[in-house]
């Protein structure tokens, strides 16, 4: 008989998927850095949502494999509150939310 077990498998990026890592500071006030890590070359967009899903803002851009930052400021976003930010690249996709005071 063998023991089953009640525990999920972790899902940790792999070699071939995009990373998004959390902005900083969060919250904030005027501008923030938001991470991320491709493993190759490839053009990467970020949207950015507001609370009820609206795009109110994106970036995109040319970048070479590895980490990565977008500074976003406060001009990005329409007003102080709870935004959801999602890169989309040929690799996948990843979605963080963020506050702006």
């Amino acid at each position: 008989m063998t023991a089953q077990s009640n525990v999920s498998p972790i899902n940790l990026p792999t070699e071939s998927s995009v990373e998004l890592l959390q902005n900083s500071p969060n919250p904030f006030i005027e501008m923030t850095l938001l991470w991320f890590r491709i493993p190759s070359n490839a053009n990467v967009l970020l949207r950015i949502f507001d609370a009820l899903g609206k795009e109110v803002s994106s970036k995109s851009g040319q970048y070479e494999t590895g980490e990565h930052h977008m500074i976003l400021h406060r001009s990005d976003f329409i007003e102080p509150g709870m935004y959801t930010c999602r890169l989309e690249t040929p690799f996948g996709t990843a979605s963080r939310k963020l506050m702006m005071y």
